[in-house]
C-alpha cells in the first residue's frame, strides 16, 4: 500500500531551493514513515526526474547558488530506483545485490525510491523499514566461532531456514564439520548437522565474495589470564574480522560473555574503525548473551527468554527480529551494559549458590552428619530453600570463569565483591577435601604411591545434562594433583568423552569397566552421568583391591549396599 504522505515530500523542478527547505523541514518521519533529509522531484503526473537531499543542497549552496535558485540545479538525475510494485522481501534481494556489486553511496541506502514501470513514484523508505519489514530467514548470518556457543545457535539457527556461513580460526573444525562431524558431543547435534550442512549451513574461511553475510554473531571464548584477568585477545580478533567486511545496514550481535562495557568501549571502535561506518547509524550493534546450558543447548536456545540490549533502539531491533524466529521470548533492556551484566549475573548466581552448598558439605563433615539428608530434609516442602547437593568443585568453562569476569567488572567501579571471591575460594576447597580424603585413605592403608591404581569415572566438568566438555573440570585438577604427588597409575571412563580427551592428561582410558576396576585401590565418582546410575556397583567393586576406597562424590550409589561389599570403604560429600 502507498504511503498517504508520500505527496508531502514531492516538490516540481522549478521550486525552490527555499520551497525545498521547508518541505524537507515539515517531514516528521514519526508521523509520515518517510525517510527524513529528501524531497524526490517529479512532474505533474508524478514520474521521478531526480531526488534532492541535504547533502546536495549544501553542496549547491557551497557553490553560491541562491535560496530562490530553482532545485532543479542541484537534483541529483539519476537516483537508483527499484521498479515496484514488488514485496519487501524482493525489494531487499534488489537493495542486497546492489550493495555487493557495487559501491553504494551512503544516501542511496537509506532512501530507497520505488516505482512502477513508467518511473512513477511509488514508495520512498529507508533500508531499516524492508529490513525490519521483511522476511528475516532472507538474511544471510555469518557466526564467527564454532565452539559450544556459536555451532549450536548456527545449526538451529540454519534448520528455521536461515542461509548461515561459520567461521572458526580453527581449520581442523571446519573440515570436521564437513564430514558431518562436531568437535563436542551435544545431544542432536550432529543430526541437525547432517541435515543442514551444503544446505542452509557451510563452514567457511572468510565471509568474502558469495559468503558476504548481513548479520554477524561474534561467538568467540573471552578465556581467563594466570591472574584470573579476562584475556579479550579472541573478542578483537573477531571484531577486526568483522569490522573489515561490514556494509551498511548490517548488524553485529555479541554473544560471548565479557567484561561490562566491553562492547560499547572495546568492541564497536574496532567495527567503526575497520568498517568507516557508525555504529547505530551505519550498522547495528546489539548484545544478546547466551544462557543456555551444555547438553540442552538446542532444546534451550528455541525457549529460554532472548535478552537484548543494543547501542540503539534499532539495533535491539534488528536483533530482535532475528530471535523471534528461534523464540517467542524476548526481553529488551535498556542498554548493552545491561545485557553483558545479565549473563554475569545468571552464573555468578548459580556458582555462588553451588559455592553455598559445598561449605555446607564441609562443615558437615566436620560435624560427622550426612550432608544430603540435611538438605534434603531443609529443601522438603520448604518453598523458600532451594539448596543444591554438594560437588567437587563447581567447575566448566562459564561457572569457573565467568564470576571473575564480574569481579573484574566490579573492580572497574572501585568496587570489590567479596562474596564472589570467597565462593570461587569455596569452590577450590572442595578439590583440595577430595585429594585429602583419598590421600588420608592411601596413607591408613599404607599404600605406596607408584603401587596404587586409582580409576576415576567421569573426565566431563558435569553430567547433567550429559557433555563431553572436560575444560574446567574438577577432574582433571586432581589428576594433576595426584601426578605431582606421584601417583601415575590413573584409569579414566567417561561415556560421553572422547578417549583422546582423557589420554591427553596422561591417564589411561578405560573401555570395560569391570577390567578398569579390577585391583583397583581407589575408585572415585567425579561426575553424575546417567550412565553411572545405572551401573551395579556391589559386582563391580567386587574385583578391587581390598580395602578399596569408593569415593561417590555425588552421592549416586546406596551407600548402606555399597557397604555391604567385603572390603569397601565409601565415602561421599
Amino acid at each position: 500500500m502507498q504511503n498517504k504522505f508520500i505527496s508531502t515530500i514531492c516538490v516540481s523542478p522549478n521550486d525552490t531551493i527555499r520551497e525545498v527547505l521547508r518541505k524537507m523541514g515539515e517531514n516528521d518521519p514519526a508521523k509520515t514513515n518517510l525517510p527524513a533529509g529528501i524531497v524526490v522531484v517529479t512532474d505533474r503526473q508524478r514520474k521521478v526526474l531526480g531526488i534532492v537531499t541535504n547533502g546536495d543542497l549544501r553542496r549547491g549552496l557551497s557553490r553560491d547558488m541562491m535560496l530562490d535558485d530553482s532545485v532543479s540545479g542541484v537534483m541529483n538525475k539519476n537516483p537508483f530506483l527499484i521498479e515496484g510494485p514488488i514485496s519487501d522481501r524482493e525489494m531487499l534481494s534488489h537493495a542486497m545485490d546492489k550493495i555487493k556489486q557495487e559501491s553504494w553511496h551512503a544516501d542511496k541506502l537509506n532512501k530507497i525510491i520505488v516505482v512502477d514501470k513508467s518511473k512513477k513514484l511509488l514508495e520512498l523508505m529507508s533500508l531499516y523499514d524492508i529490513w525490519h519489514r521483511s522476511d528475516t530467514r532472507f538474511k544471510h548470518i555469518g557466526i564467527v566461532g564454532l565452539g559450544y556457543v556459536g555451532l549450536t545457535l548456527g545449526l538451529t539457527l540454519a534448520n528455521l531456514g536461515f542461509k548461515v556461513k561459520g567461521l572458526d580460526a580453527n581449520p581442523e573444525i571446519g573440515k570436521l564439520l564437513k564430514k558431518g562431524k562436531t568437535h563436542f558431543y551435544e545431544a542432536g547435534l550432529e543430526t541437525l548437522l547432517c541435515d543442514n550442512y551444503g544446505i542452509n549451513f557451510s563452514a567457511v574461511s572468510d565471509f568474502l565474495g558469495k559468503n558476504i553475510c548481513d548479520i554477524y554473531f561474534i561467538t568467540v571464548g573471552t578465556p581467563l589470564g594466570p591472574d584470573n584477568k579476562p584475556n579479550l585477545s579472541y573478542l578483537e580478533s573477531a571484531a577486526r574480522t568483522v569490522g573489515g567486511i561490514l556494509k551498511r545496514g548490517d548488524s553485529v550481535i555479541l554473544r560471548s560473555t565479557v567484561p561490562m562495557g566491553s562492547t560499547r568501549t572495546v568492541v564497536i571502535p574496532i567495527l567503526e574503525k575497520e568498517s568507516g561506518l557508525k555504529a547505530g547509524e551505519g550498522f547495528f550493534v546489539s548484545f544478546a548473551p547466551e544462557r543456555t546450558i551444555e547438553g540442552k543447548a538446542l532444546e534451550e536456545l528455541r525457549h529460554l527468554p532472548q535478552v537484548i540490549g543494543g547501542v540503539n533502539r534499532a539495533s535491539a531491533d534488528a536483533a530482535a527480529n532475528i530471535f523471534n524466529v528461534m523464540t517467542h521470548s524476548i526481553i529488551t533492556v535498556e542498554s548493552l551494559e545491561e545485557a553483558e551484566m545479565v549473563k554475569l549475573v545468571n552464573n555468578t548466581y548459580r556458582d555462588v549458590t553451588f559455592a553455598f552448598a559445598n561449605e555446607v558439605s564441609l562443615i558437615a563433615k566436620k560435624w560427622g552428619v550426612d550432608t544430603h539428608r540435611v538438605i534434603d530434609a531443609a529443601n522438603y516442602g520448604y518453598e523458600r530453600a532451594r539448596v543444591p547437593k554438594p560437588s567437587p568443585g563447581v567447575g566448566g568453562y562459564c561457572l569457573e570463569k565467568d564470576p571473575y569476569i564480574f569481579i573484574d567488572s566490579a573492580g572497574k567501579k572501585g568496587y570489590i565483591p567479596l562474596l564472589f571471591q570467597n565462593a570461587r575460594a569455596v569452590s577450590e576447597l572442595m578439590v583440595n577435601h577430595v585429594l585429602s580424603e583419598i590421600e588420608s585413605f592411601l596413607k591408613k592403608e599404607k599404600k605406596q604411591a607408584q603401587k596404587t591404581k586409582i580409576v576415576i569415572l567421569g573426565f566431563a566438568f558435569k553430567g547433567k545434562p550429559v557433555t563431553s566438555d572436560v575444560r574446567g573440570s574438577s577432574t582433571i585438577k586432581i589428576v594433576e594433583h595426584l601426578q605431582k604427588k606421584g601417583y601415575r597409575n590413573i584409569h579414566g571412563f567417561d561415556p560421553a568423552v572422547v578417549k583422546s580427551d582423557i589420554t591427553r592428561f596422561g591417564v589411561s582410558h578405560v573401555g570395560d569397566i569391570k577390567k578398569g576396576i579390577r585391583g583397583a585401590d581407589v575408585v572415585l565418582v567425579m561426575n553424575n552421568n546417567p550412565h553411572f546410575e545405572e551401573l551395579n556397583i556391589r559386582p563391580l567393586l567386587a574385583v578391587s583391591k581390598k580395602p578399596v576406597l569408593m569415593f561417590d562424590t555425588w552421592g549416586i550409589y546406596n551407600e548402606e549396599e555399597v557397604k555391604k561389599a567385603e572390603g569397601v570403604i565409601y565415602n561421599k560429600l
